[in-house]
């Protein structure tokens, strides 16, 4: 007897099961399949459908975010512009008023920098962006007070102008009048001036009939005049002056220079020679012997001696008279 194909010996069914699968056991298998399967996709739109709702909710947020920030940027820029433009138009009055303009503005661009960091963090700009227009105001109510006191200054420079123009104008008129005295004081000293040179030439005591006498001195003591230089030992010169009723009378001195052949000045300081100012040419002369006399507006004759102690030289020799620094007079004489 043979053993059938399915047969178990460990099997605790009572009996063999012989027949084909059962065909309803296997439908509901996959239909519970089916459900679970179903049942999966619907919780997975549910949850997908959840999930983007959310994503769209925060990324509409962020985009109000976005939308909030650029905002606020471009509320800063307007802002900074609108301050710009105002202080820059108080410009214009003083140097010292512009450079104080100046220092604002660049404080307000440094805020201005200080509240975009703010804005770009998302941090509490909005306080800032108040305080920055606060800070704005109170530059220009700053502004207006210093264009106020410069106003009442301006008054006062204005007044002060206006008296340093008519004390100007007075200065001048001043100036003007003592010019023209100066002028005046100047003809008026130049014409006294020459009046006065006309007075002083004038009061010069001409000489005439200047005579030289060259004299030798014996052993013996007696004199005798001679013409030959190498017996000659003393020059005696006389002159005699004129009458002159400008000049006071009183001393007056005259300066003889006795010119050698060659044009020198006789002259030895021991016995009396000396410089003295020729008025004329406004030059010093020099002159070899002077002699004082009294003088009473009348001629007088005058006479001086040179005795040297030496040699003369032989040739022509010139005598020129001075008085009151004025040439009065001149002669010549000869010794062979």
């Amino acid at each position: 007897m043979s053993t059938p194909a399915n047969f178990n010996p460990y099997s605790t069914n009572p009996m063999p099961d012989f027949g084909p699968p059962r065909k309803n056991d296997n439908s509901g298998k996959i239909i519970t399949g089916m459900g679970i399967a179903l049942a999966l996709l619907l919780g997975s739109n549910i949850w997908l459908l959840l999930s983007k709702n959310k994503t769209s909710n925060e990324l509409q947020s962020v985009s109000m975010e976005l939308t909030e920030q650029q905002q606020a940027f471009v509320d800063l820029e307007v802002e900074f512009k609108e301050a710009q433009r105002q202080l820059e138009e108080q410009k214009g009055i003083t140097a010292e008023l512009d450079a104080k303009i100046n220092e604002q503005l660049q404080e307000l661009q440094s805020k201005k920098g200080e509240i975009a960091t703010l804005i770009r963090e998302r941090k509490n700009y909005k306080s800032a962006l108040a305080d920055f227009t606060t800070q704005k105001n109170g530059y220009l109510a700053e502004i207006s007070a210093l264009k106020e006191q410069m106003g009442v200054l301006t008054a006062e420079n204005t007044s002060l102008k206006t008296s340093l123009t008519d004390t100007r104008t007075r200065l001048d008129e001043t100036a003007a009048a003592k010019a023209t005295l100066m002028s005046e004081k100047t003809q008026i000293e130049s014409e006294r001036n020459t009046l006065s040179k006309k007075v002083d030439v004038g009061s010069a005591v001409k000489v005439h009939n200047i005579t030289v006498k060259p004299i030798d001195i014996r052993r013996s003591g007696k004199e005798k005049e001679k013409a030959k230089a190498k017996n000659v030992d003393r020059l005696n010169i006389c002159f005699q002056t004129e009458a002159n009723e400008v000049t006071a009378p009183g001393q007056e001195t005259f300066y003889l220079a006795i010119l050698d052949p060659q044009g020198a000045t006789l002259a030895v300081e021991d016995l009396g020679s000396g410089i003295s100012k020729e008025k004329k040419s406004n030059t010093d002369f020099r002159f070899t012997v002077a002699e004082s006399v009294y003088y009473g507006n009348e001629p007088i004759d005058v006479c001086a001696t040179w005795q040297p102690g030496q040699n003369f030289a032989k040739g022509n020799y010139k005598v020129q008279v001075y008085n009151k620094g004025y040439m009065v007079g001149s002669g010549s004489f000869n010794l062979k």
